[in-house]
């Protein structure tokens, strides 16, 4: 297990108040995962994952393989590798039992994927030392999952208690403080403050702004004409000041629900069941978070691995499944244009509006709504017994051609949210 470390110049046992806050990030998710189902894997480069990686493990890495990385050129590059469709029932199921662990620590853990933040404010009068702490979960967690082993960073907020985990990556434990921050993020890529992503990244490179002290030296008036509301946070952050709480329900960027077909397919019937599922768990979760989406697009990829993507921003937001899916047969029947069979489809709904007051998965202030009503409950009924005892809509076409478990069918590749 590598060893605990601060950052050099930082106090080597800052006071608990210091450190309010954990990161947890599991290392090579899904690829761990399998390596602590089979030892055989152990020491193998594995991937896991169809058409491109999903996930891949420390060892394939060296091969300079990542995330995104298509499968062809996987392959090319580390012939050895071992390759997985993976299954989330199970990927699930460690990180439930991970997180659970984790709870152990905090009352207040805000979970995600194969990360969770967690809040340790006051925590130290039962638990001591969270340095302390956070090591013996570290060794919890690898002894109850069989191997599977955290990142842990600690640090006065969120981001900068990410930030500071990735450089002990992987299974590691660090540490940062408030006054250490500065010197810390100063020559860091601007694209590690929370906030800055790919679009906004792109605008500040054209500005010549690369670094964290490069954006430092635009003020609050310029960011905010630049990029509105997100100006000032991004001016905050760049000093190491992220005032997010942990608990505070985020909004994404986006929420995505995609996969693979076990085998490439032209049967309009097939790919329109496929895209019925997959807007059914999108909109599920994105009413989970209380939200709606403005924008709803379609990815498709063909069997020759070419790709296409289109979107739609519709009068209303909506987090309905037929709302979303009568976009998504419209995007089809524009975006489907070869005759060449498809391997992969996805939904993607994003822009998202946030539905003021309403509770976690309900939408109170619409339930004289008649879709509403019904969308409420049946995740009332999956949420109690599983995803799978309902299946509707086109969906049902895939009944008998792909196995079920409790959250679903079983998809070739996961359909996550990363």
């Amino acid at each position: 297990m590598a060893e605990s470390r601060a950052l050099p110049g930082s106090p080597a046992r800052p006071a608990a108040g210091d450190l309010p806050v954990v990161h947890l990030d599991i290392d090579a998710f899904f690829a761990s995962v399998e390596q602590a189902r089979d030892p055989r894997l152990r020491g193998r480069p594995v991937l896991v994952g169809n058409g491109v990686i999903a996930s891949c493990s420390y060892e394939a890495r060296r091969f300079g393989l990542r995330a995104g990385t298509p499968l062809p050129e996987a392959r090319r590059v580390c012939p050895d590798a071992v390759i997985l469709d993976g299954h989330y029932p199970t990927y699930r199921a460690f990180a439930e039992r991970i997180f659970a662990l984790a709870a152990e620590l905090t009352p207040h853990l805000d979970t995600y994927l194969d990360e969770a933040y967690g809040d340790l404010t006051g925590t130290e009068r039962l638990h001591g030392d969270p340095i302390d702490r956070c090591a013996a979960l570290r060794a919890a967690i690898a002894e109850a999952t069989g191997g599977v082993t955290v990142t842990i960073g600690l640090g006065p907020n969120r981001m900068l208690a990410k930030l500071v985990g990735k450089t002990a990556k992987p299974d590691g434990l660090a540490w940062i403080t408030a006054a250490d921050a500065d010197v810390f993020l100063a020559a860091r890529p601007a694209s590690d403050i929370a906030g800055v992503g790919p679009a906004i990244a792109g605008r500040l490179a054209g500005m010549n702004v690369h670094t964290v002290a490069d954006l430092r030296r635009l003020d609050v008036a310029t960011l905010s004409g630049l990029f509105g509301a997100v100006g000032p946070l991004l001016h905050e952050r760049a000093r190491g000041r992220d005032t997010r709480a942990v608990c505070a329900r985020e909004v994404p960027q986006t929420i995505s629900r995609e996969t693979a077909f076990h085998r490439a397919t032209a049967d309009p019937a097939t790919i329109e069941g496929m895209l019925h599922y997959l807007a059914e768990r999108a909109c599920r979760a994105t009413r989970a978070l209380g939200l709606t989406a403005r924008t709803i697009g379609l990815k498709l990829r063909y069997a020759d691995g070419v790709g296409e993507e289109g979107r739609r921003t519709p009068a209303t937001p909506s987090a309905l499944d037929p709302d979303v899916h009568a976009v998504v047969r419209a995007l089809l029947a524009r975006l489907w244009t070869r005759r060449v069979q498809l391997s992969h489809v996805g939904v993607v709904l994003s822009n998202f509006a946030v539905i003021d007051g309403a509770p976690l998965g309900l939408f109170d202030a619409v339930e004289q709504d008649r879709a509403h009503r019904l969308v409420e409950g049946l995740d009332q009924v999956r949420d109690r017994y599983g995803h799978a005892v309902v299946v509707s809509g086109r969906s049902l076409t895939l009944l008998g051609t792909l196995p079920q478990d409790r959250y679903g069918f079983v998809l070739r590749t996961p359909s996550l949210t990363k």
